[in-house]
């Protein structure tokens, strides 16, 4: 008979089982001689008799690949965090109360564990390792173990109170519980997608009511005279020479009209409505932007049915642009994700991306649209942590816009070229830095490959540069902005200065600090995120008084790029306990109240600005409390839990628990700074993500 295999050397530690008392109160044994630490603890005899354990089963060998590994060691660290907190707010908790209760509140720990909601899907271990996992097997006791502690963590977030803050510190706490609580939550964002839509008349959209006739004519008549001013009109390269005829086919219908057509003069009259609306008063507005409202709902009706199988045609994807800047305009960026998706589908189909020779006008028209689509493609999937769906590599169409093309300001060609220069650094800063590919490399390559893309941004940025003093001095000879136009060309180059510094940011913070520093951001990255605040500043003091051209250019600029330097200076605001970068996150907020009414991407913007700076106005108090106030200390344990939650603060491996929030961040392998990237990155979309949730229930405001 074959002889078995020698087996290794068992350590008795390991070998011996998870004493009794603790296998009954589901927690973690650390199974030291002669009674473990949770026994010693609760003064009470500590025995390891296998009770209630079932006879180990032969199990089939599990491999784990480096990737588990990462996920295992980041549950690791999250629950080391929360062990920590909960062993400090098991200290102040007896400290305040009798004796006696020492028992009841481990009896009460241990039944909300084992009562509590299932983890949420990115935090449960079945995910890891399947389904078929033997919850009383020691080799997989740590993961069930996981489950059961971040399932009360999870019930722990959302009970937890501390009546000893003021109020408007409880808000601010319950603030951050409530985004902890949202990341947790499957989004209902695609149930309420379009919420304006309207039932189908039996006779069709043909039969849906449109703005008077008197009105349209009206503004139809203006801008032949005075053409818009407005970016997303622009943006689209609709020929205004065209736009009347394409409402005459619908309000003096001698034919049947499409959907999609009847769709694109809606938008086109929306955005025509609503810029008109703002550059009017008092009665005129009014009906200017009720007129806007019926477009809208149109839109919506529009949108929502359209069949699934779209008709691979130019008119649709005119279509999917025009919408997918509403969609921008209305927060709603994971719809305009999905629409630019479909019509790079669609473009790609018809080989609007390959060069054709000889150039006509209708190829450079069709050029001119790709490019529209490649640069909405970049920004919106490097918003929601996604690859875009047009590769630089398969590309051959020229990058500017021909010379066959009329109507179109000069100076905007030269924009709509530096444009797409930043947008396929966005697409490479994703792949290079943040993508899984990414993240799997090693530290040193992710740096080589963040400095270089540092090097090619800013060499964009010099080549725009001469453009935006250009403008600038324009707005300077002519006095500045009176305009109430809800944004203009001018605007859109100035603001080219705040993406370049808001991009450079981000990629910056792919480059760990040395060690002994005190922020987990390095110089470079701090100082990125500062001149992109200094640049807001200035372009909203070109805004002048003008609520929508304020709003405009924050749709545009702060909400749809998204603006990486909140998040960063947030964070770093955290970590060092800095009062100047606090203040500029005050002033930040300030300066999005009053335009907040005529926007609800910028109200909802507001209102998580407000959040952020009431939590770092918390921990700054808490910090400089702590050391005196046991109580504060405790809240903060709290905050650097929910924070580290979020993804925005680090989590280290198993091998380091001793970071606190404000003290030096570990420079530790290169799993450790891939994982904590990769966990800031997704808190980071998990905060711009927000903008398109329900607010409206939101505490604290």
């Amino acid at each position: 008979m074959e002889e078995p295999p020698e087996l290794p050397e068992i350590n008795d530690n390991l070998a011996k089982r998870a004493c009794d008392q603790c296998r009954q109160r589901k927690i973690r044994c650390d199974r030291e001689l002669p009674a473990c630490s949770n026994c010693r603890t609760a003064s009470r005899s500590c025995s390891s008799t296998g009770l209630g354990q079932k006879p180990r089963e032969p199990r089939q060998r599990v491999l784990i690949t480096h990737q588990y590994e990462r996920k295992i060691d980041s549950l690791d660290s999250r629950l080391g965090s929360i062990e920590k907190m909960l062993h400090t707010l098991t200290i102040s908790l007896n400290n305040r109360d009798p004796p006696a209760s020492s028992s009841k509140i481990s009896t009460t720990l241990g039944s909300s564990a084992s009562n509590s909601s299932p983890v949420p899907h990115e935090s449960n271990p079945d995910a890891l390792f399947g389904a078929d996992n033997d919850n009383e097997s020691d080799d997989f006791e740590a993961t069930d173990l996981m489950k059961e502690q971040t399932a009360f963590a999870t019930q722990f977030v959302e009970t937890t109170t501390f009546p000893f803050l003021d109020p408007e510190m409880q808000a601010a706490l319950s603030s951050l519980q409530q985004l902890v609580k949202l990341q947790n939550i499957e989004s209902a964002r695609h149930d309420a997608r379009f919420a304006n839509a309207k039932p189908l008349p039996k006779g069709g959209w043909s039969e849906m009511a449109m703005p008077s006739a008197d009105i349209v004519l009206s503004v139809l008549r203006e801008i032949q005279q005075h053409p818009p001013m407005g970016f997303p009109t622009i943006a689209t390269y609709t020929g205004i020479e065209d736009f009347p005829d394409n409402c005459r086919r619908i309000y003096f219908a001698t034919e049947e009209y499409s959907l999609i057509q009847w769709g694109i003069v809606n938008l086109g009259l929306y955005f025509t409505l609503q810029e008109r609306g703002a550059a009017s008063e008092g009665d005129r507005q009014v009906q200017l932007f009720e007129a806007s409202f019926l477009c809208r709902d149109n839109i919506e009706t529009a949108l929502s049915n359209l069949p699934l199988l779209l008709p691979q045609r130019r008119e649709t994807v005119e279509l999917l642009i025009l919408a997918t800047m509403y969609a921008i305009e209305e927060s709603k960026y994971s719809l305009a994700r999905d629409m630019v998706t479909v019509a790079a589908n669609i473009c790609q189909t018809l080989g609007y991306h390959r060069a054709r020779s000889p150039s006509t006008t209708e190829s450079e028209h069709k050029a001119m649209f790709f490019w529209t689509i490649y640069i909405f493609d970049s920004a919106l999937s490097l918003r929601a942590g996604r690859p875009p769906a047009i590769q630089d590599w398969d590309i051959t169409v020229p990058r500017e816009i021909g010379p066959k093309v009329k109507n179109v300001d000069p100076l905007w060609k030269i924009s709509q070229a530096q444009w797409i220069s930043w947008s396929e650094l966005m697409g490479r800063t994703y792949k290079e830095l943040y993508s899984p590919e990414a993240l799997a490399l090693t530290t040193e390559k992710r740096v080589e490959n963040a400095r270089q893309l540092a090097q090619t941004l800013q060499d964009v940025a010099a080549r725009s540069a001469p453009l935006i003093e250009h403008v600038l001095e324009k707005i300077k000879m002519s006095g500045g902005y009176n305009s109430q136009a809800r944004f203009s060309y001018d605007m859109a180059v100035v603001s080219d200065a705040l993406v370049q510094w808001a991009a450079l940011t981000l990629i910056y913070r792919a480059i760990p600090t040395p060690p002994g520093s005190p922020s987990t951001f390095n110089p470079e990255c701090i100082h990125a995120a500062r001149e992109a605040f200094a640049s807001h500043e200035g372009c909203m003091a070109l805004c002048g008084e003008s609520v929508f051209m304020k709003a405009g250019y924050i749709q545009w600029n702060i909400l749809y790029i998204p603006f990486i330097p909140l998040v960063v200076l947030f964070c770093h605001t955290i970590e060092t306990s800095n009062e100047d970068d606090l203040g500029i996150l005050v002033r930040f907020t300030e300066g999005l109240e009053p335009v907040a009414p005529v926007s609800s991407g910028v109200t909802k913007l507001y209102r998580i600005s407000q959040v952020l700076v009431n939590i770092a106005s918390l921990w700054l108090k808490t910090r400089k409390q702590g050391h005196q106030d046991h109580n504060m200390s405790v809240v903060g344990d709290n905050v650097e839990m929910y924070l580290n939650q979020l993804g925005l603060m680090p989590q280290h491996s198993q091998h380091d628990h001793t970071y606190r929030i404000g003290g030096p961040p570990a420079f530790g392998s290169d799993m450790d700074q891939s994982a904590q990237l990769g966990n800031w990155f997704s808190g980071n979309t998990h905060i711009f993500g927000l903008m398109e949730e329900d607010l409206s229930g939101f505490h604290g405001f």
